[in-house]
């Protein structure tokens, strides 16, 4: 197959698919996926062609993915699923809350990230999620984006603003969403870092791990899409 973006995309089903209910189960998904950030346009690329598809476990990748991707020309993509899944809700809200919890761990590892425009954009997602929530889309992790959104800016956000004035009737049907509100209104620090929900940490693959040929496959099939991106392979 010469080209490397349908190699990339027929590595990336070999690889992941078959493999994913049992690295999530465990919280390996990481091993898998985080080394490919090191090939950013190619992996940009693959998350972006995962987040439009009709599969819900899918786009979940696709999230996962786009959180190791810490590349200022890509700050725009976790938006992009955001605004996907926004469509979804409103036909299927099980299966875009499900791909928005990994949107809100994703922008929450951004916040982490060294480079600021990561940071802010990570800020961004969160915020807008918060904001969906008190809009008419309750994302269930809304309560999860406030805590991280309060952690990631020292509780220095416009957002929390107008969470100080919110009433009980306006959360109503959103519990848990109610419950960081209300830790917020009362200054309630412990709490807020109580729901505190950090993404996955990276982690290392065995070279002992049945998938590991497969993997290793798609890390070089995403490193052969990346060269091909270079300015003197396109000449």
């Amino acid at each position: 197959m010469d080209d490397p973006w349908k190699s990339l995309q027929a590595a990336a089903l070999e690889a992941i698919g078959p493999h994913w209910g049992e690295y999530a189960k465990e919280g390996r998904e990481a091993a898998a996926l985080a080394p490919l950030s090191k090939f950013p346009t190619a992996a940009a690329w693959l998350a972006r062609s995962m987040s439009k598809s009709t599969d819900c476990i899918t786009r979940k990748l696709a999230a996962m993915l786009a959180g190791w991707i810490q590349d200022p020309k890509q700050i725009s993509m976790l938006r992009e699923m955001l605004d996907r899944e926004r469509a979804v809700f409103q036909k299927d809200s099980l299966s875009a809350n499900s791909v928005g919890e990994d949107i809100m761990f994703a922008a929450t590892r951004w916040t982490r990230a060294e480079d600021g425009q990561i940071r802010s954009a990570g800020i961004d997602v969160l915020a807008w999620m918060v904001d969906d929530a008190l809009t008419g889309i309750p994302w269930n992790t809304a309560h999860w984006s406030v805590a991280n959104l309060y952690n990631a800016t020292h509780g220095r956000h416009q957002i929390f603003g107008r969470l100080a004035h919110l009433t009980e009737e306006r959360l109503t049907g959103q519990r848990f969403l109610l419950r960081a509100v209300t830790a917020l209104q009362q200054n309630d620090v412990v709490t807020l870092q109580r729901l505190v929900t950090l993404p996955s940490s990276e982690q290392s693959l065995s070279p002992g791990d049945p998938a590991y040929p497969l993997i290793v496959s798609l890390w070089k099939a995403a490193a052969l899409a990346e060269a091909a991106t270079r300015p003197d392979r396109r000449a």
